[in-house]
C-alpha cells in the first residue's frame, strides 16, 4: 500500500459514520479502474442495477461509495470504497460479505485491507483475552511463548494424553490438537479432550510446569460451537478453530458470549486459497491479521516464511504488524508463526516477529530426540536465550 496512507486513512474513518474497505484491481487504464471500482462499490452493497436505486434514499446511504482511487504501480490501481455499518447490523459474517463477497468472484480484485469507525467498536470488540490475557494464563511474562501439537493422526487418545504431559513438563506453555484431529474412532473428541486435561494438570502437579491444552474445534455446521463449549466443559484452557473450514462466525459468536471465557486460537487450514494469489483473494495482513482479530481471535496462527509454505517475509511481518497495531482500542492478539519451524530459526524469528509472538513448533520438536521432555526442555531453552 506504497501509494496510500493507510495510517492516515485509519485516522480519518475513526471520525467518520462509514467503513472503509481498501482493494488492489488488476486494470490497463484509470478509466477500467474506475469502473471496476464502481462496480465493486454496487456488487458488495446493494447488488442490483443501479437504476433500481438512483435517486432513493438507498443510493444515498447504503450504495459503496469510491473515496479515493490512486494508481500502485504498473496496471495496478488502490480503490477505497466506504459502506454503512447500518447495513452489516451485527452480524460478522455479513460484514465479511460486505467487504468481499460477489466481489471476490472477480479475476483481478484483491482485499487488502480495511478501516473501521469508532460506532463499530461495540459491536466487533475483538479479542477478549489477547496478548496480556494469554501470558497471564501461562505464566510467561515477556519474551516469545512455546507451543507445540500432538500429532500425528491415528494416535490413540492414551498416546495423545502421554505427549501432552511430557511436553508440559518439558516446560511447553502451549499444547494443541493437530488440526485434523477431530472426533475420529481412534481419538473421539470428548475422551481426547477429557484424557489431555487430565495429562496437562497432572504434569502441573509433578513438573510445577502450567500449560494450557488447546482443543481443535472444527466440525459440521453447529458443531464446532457445541465442540467449543464441551471443551470448556471438560476444563480445556483454550480453543482452536479454521476460518477456511467453519467461517470466521464461529470465532465471533464464542468471543463474544459473555459466558464464554476461554482464549480462540484461530488455524490456517484451507486459507490458501483465499490468501495465496496476489492477483486475487485476501491479503494475509488482513486475513490472519485484521479478521482474525476483529473476530475475536486471542491468536492467530499462520505458516511462516522459512518452512515448508509459501508466505514471503515481508507478508508474514504484516500480520504480525496487524496483530499489534492500534485498532481502535481493541487488544492485540498473538501472531503464531508455524510451518516447519526449527529452533535454529528461532533468532530470525525473533528478529522479524519480535518479543510478542508464539512459536509454534510440532515435527521438529516431536522428533528432536527420543525424550519428548527433553525435547521440549531444549526448545524452552533456546526460546529463553532469545530474553538474555
Amino acid at each position: 500500500m506504497d501509494s496510500l496512507d493507510f495510517a492516515k486513512l485509519h485516522a480519518d474513518c475513526e471520525t467518520s459514520h462509514r467503513f472503509m474497505v481498501i482493494y488492489r484491481i488488476y486494470s490497463r487504464s484509470w478509466d477500467e479502474a474506475k469502473a471496476t471500482a464502481w462496480n465493486i462499490a454496487i456488487e458488495q452493497s446493494v447488488e442490483c442495477p443501479y437504476c433500481m436505486v438512483e435517486g432513493t434514499t438507498i443510493a444515498d446511504t447504503i450504495v459503496g461509495k469510491i473515496e479515493q482511487l490512486s494508481p500502485d504501480g504498473p496496471e495496478h490501481y488502490l480503490a477505497v470504497i466506504s459502506y454503512t455499518p447500518e447495513a452489516v447490523g451485527a452480524e460478522f459474517t455479513e460484514f465479511i460479505n460486505m467487504l468481499f463477497g460477489n466481489s471476490s468472484l472477480q479475476k483481478g480484485v484483491r482485499l487488502i485491507a480495511f478501516c473501521l469507525p469508532d460506532e463499530m467498536n461495540h459491536t466487533f470488540p475483538g479479542p477478549r483475552f489477547g496478548q496480556d490475557g494469554i501470558r497471564q494464563l501461562t505464566g510467561i511474562h515477556q519474551g516469545p511463548i512455546l507451543m507445540s501439537a500432538i500429532k500425528p493422526l491415528g494416535t490413540p487418545v492414551s498416546r495423545l494424553a502421554r505427549m501432552v504431559y511430557d511436553l508440559a513438563c518439558g516446560g511447553c506453555s502451549i499444547i494443541k490438537d493437530d488440526h485434523n484431529l477431530f472426533n475420529q474412532t481412534y481419538a473421539p473428541f470428548e475422551e481426547r479432550v477429557r484424557a489431555c486435561v487430565e495429562a496437562v494438570n497432572a504434569a502441573y502437579e509433578d513438573s510445577g510446569n502450567r500449560a494450557l491444552y488447546v482443543a481443535n474445534c472444527n466440525g459440521d455446521g453447529e458443531e464446532s460451537i457445541q465442540r467449543a463449549w464441551k471443551a470448556r466443559e471438560l476444563g480445556a484452557d483454550g480453543v482452536m478453530i479454521s476460518p477456511g473450514l467453519c467461517g470466521f462466525g464461529p470465532l465471533f459468536r464464542l468471543s463474544s458470549n459473555p459466558d464464554f471465557s476461554l482464549p480462540l486460537f484461530l488455524h490456517p487450514s484451507f486459507a490458501g486459497p483465499l490468501t495465496a494469489s496476489d492477483e486475487a483473494g485476501i491479503t494475509p495482513f488482513c486475513y490472519f491479521g485484521q479478521l482474525a482479530r476483529l473476530s475475536g481471535a486471542d491468536a492467530s496462527v499462520f505458516t511462516s516464511f522459512s518452512g515448508r509454505f509459501s508466505y514471503t517475509r515481508e507478508e508474514c511481518q504484516s500480520i504480525a504488524r496487524a496483530a499489534g497495531m492500534d485498532m481502535n482500542g481493541r487488544k492485540s492478539m498473538f501472531p503464531v508463526p508455524a510451518g516447519g519451524m526449527k529452533w535454529q530459526l528461532f533468532p530470525v524469528m525473533h528478529e522479524v516477529y519480535g518479543a510478542n509472538t508464539i512459536f509454534l513448533v510440532g515435527g521438529n520438536l516431536l522428533t528432536h530426540s527420543d525424550s519428548l521432555k527433553n525435547s521440549a526442555r531444549f526448545f524452552r531453552a533456546e526460546i529463553d536465550k532469545l530474553n538474555s
